[in-house]
């Protein structure tokens, strides 16, 4: 009985050292996938951006008006990249799953030296979704703070 308590003991401890290790990985390709999104947007590179979100992706931007799907969040998204100028940022703050895959990533958002007037401060909150073993953005809210 005590060699199966240990055993026990030994094989839950194993479990949560792998789960912790695969939460780690995760946050580390969620954070990477937010930064290719930042790098897609600066080098006005419509394939990459492409490349990290789902087909049925939606966005509310800062303006409030949906866009819905990969070829309207693909096309605003760099047609305001294109429009404002600037330099963004994103600082994520909190990952949260909501399931093993699917993930919440929020943080402050920043747009500095615009073309198109003063800087800008928002948050965002970005939905991720694992597709295929990749993190892809599903969702992003950007909204400005009160």
């Amino acid at each position: 009985m005590l060699r199966v308590f240990i055993l026990t003991l030994l094989l839950t401890g194993f479990t949560a050292t792998q789960a912790s290790a695969q939460a780690n990985d995760d946050e580390a390709n969620i954070r990477q996938v937010v930064e290719q999104y930042l790098e897609s947007r600066r080098q006005r590179d419509e394939q990459a951006l492409r490349a990290i979100l789902t087909e049925d992706v939606d966005q509310i931007p800062s303006s409030g008006i949906l866009r819905d799907g990969i070829d309207a969040v693909a096309n605003g998204t760099l047609a305001t990249s294109d429009r404002t100028g600037g330099e963004r940022s994103i600082t994520i703050e909190r990952i949260r799953f909501i399931s093993p895959d699917v993930a919440i990533a929020d943080g402050p958002y920043d747009i500095v030296n615009r073309n198109d007037g003063p800087d800008r401060h928002y948050l965002t909150s970005i939905t991720l979704l694992r597709e295929n073993g990749s993190w892809k953005i599903a969702a992003i809210r950007n909204m400005q703070p009160r």
